[in-house]
């Protein structure tokens, strides 16, 4: 993938570029380019499909996701300003957005998140102990990608041996190159499937109420009313979405990042207090999340005459990686004073389930380096990462067996 953007004139007297966010490329490609557009520019027209509004201002890009009144969330997808899907609550505004974080809160709590380290960590454990013999893996497909995806199981109520068919899902929906997939006939298949599948979940528990997460969201009302099929649908979506790929591109992220910076983990391995800030400054650094917002009125923002109903895309690494925020902002710090980050968004809708990422994140990297310290990118591999959420699409770590 080629950084450089290819000038397509002006739109409303700013700079248009062909710029298409969803093309893959080598590892860390996109946030290098980022790097090179921010310090150029405050913000750009891309001209891809109707065209939207790309900001590259990082202190533009939090004000825009802060302030839901100008940048509402009703469409969180830069190519798709009237989307026919909802996803709830992430694409809805104040105030019903606020009453469903609200109740969503009890479960996604600091409080509610730490009861649950002694299971996060015992399946942390006894996946990376099912690895050890094995000398090379994808980090990605054995762990992973399979070590938050059976917590959210967990969590939500799924039945645990459904684990392979909701990787399988995943990848279908999130991962397949355009050359594997050109009709999108894979990527409709999955959606459907994890449609019906939730639409079964929800009747079971209509019909037999558990504990979990998704019966006791049946038992709520939102102003006044019980939670419909349709809104029930819409919220179990999300979550699919949500915790099926953040938190694995977060964990390979950081297994890449000690792989390559072997000081660094040694560091850690000596000192297990510096990987809190560690797997903040690699949320930091390596930040993968590109939301979007649909402006609700006429306004102005990164230098960009925004029009109401029109998308502006909102990449979160022009502000994490802004060397006006940030001393060595491309460095991961393991002693950096604070990392005050936006890596989980900003505003109304930052990351309701940001508690359980840190955690999840936090246990993947100790519980990794008490029992595999010593490893290295396999050889003969050529990295590279997806479009849109820049995740890294392979990566085969080696290490000694005992």
């Amino acid at each position: 993938m080629s950084t450089k953007l290819e000038p397509e004139g002006t739109y409303d007297g700013v700079p248009a570029y062909h710029f298409d966010n969803r093309l893959g490329g080598p590892v860390l490609s996109h946030q290098q380019r980022w790097d090179e557009i921010a310090g150029s520019h405050t913000g750009f027209r891309s001209t891809i499909a109707s065209g939207y509004w790309v900001i590259t201002e990082g202190q533009a890009v939090q004000e825009a996701l802060q302030d839901w009144r100008r940048f509402s969330n009703k469409s969180v997808t830069a190519l798709n300003p009237d989307p026919k899907f909802l996803w709830i609550p992430e694409m809805l505004d104040p105030p019903v957005h606020t009453i469903w974080r609200r109740l969503l809160g009890t479960d996604f709590s600091p409080k509610a998140i730490a009861a649950r380290e002694p299971e996060v960590r015992q399946v942390a454990a006894d996946m990376i102990d099912q690895l050890l013999e094995r000398g090379e893996v994808d980090v990605l497909d054995e762990f992973a990608r399979r070590f938050p995806t059976l917590i959210f199981m967990r969590l939500m109520g799924l039945p645990e041996q459904d684990l392979g068919i909701f990787l399988d899902w995943v990848h279908d929906l999130l991962h397949l190159t355009y050359a594997e997939d050109p009709e999108g006939v894979r990527q409709l298949s999955a959606m459907t499937a994890v449609s019906d599948y939730f639409a079964e979940q929800i009747a079971l528990r209509r019909e037999a109420p558990r504990d979990d997460l998704l019966s006791r969201v049946l038992t709520w009302q939102i102003d006044g009313e019980p939670i419909s099929d349709y809104d029930m649908h819409a919220f179990c979506i999300l979550m699919f979405q949500a915790g099926f790929d953040t938190v694995p591109i977060s964990i390979g992220w950081a297994l890449y990042h000690f792989a390559t910076h072997p000081e660094q983990r040694t560091a850690i391995i000596e000192d297990p207090s510096l990987i809190a800030m560690g797997v903040e400054e690699i949320l930091r650094v390596y930040s993968f999340v590109v939301p979007a917002r649909k402006a609700t009125v006429d306004t102005e923002i990164g230098g960009c005459p925004v029009k109401a109903g029109e998308m502006v895309m909102l990449p979160l690494a022009v502000s994490n990686r802004d060397p006006e925020r940030f001393d060595n902002p491309l460095d991961v710090d393991l002693h950096r004073e604070q990392s005050n980050h936006i890596a989980f968004g900003s505003g109304p809708h930052r990351c309701l389930g940001s508690h359980l990422a840190r955690l999840e994140l936090n246990v993947a990297v100790e519980e990794w380096h008490k029992r595999i310290p010593e490893y290295r990118l396999a050889p003969g591999q050529e990295l590279e990462q997806h479009g849109n959420m820049y995740g890294i699409q392979s990566l085969r770590l080696r290490w000694v067996t005992a």
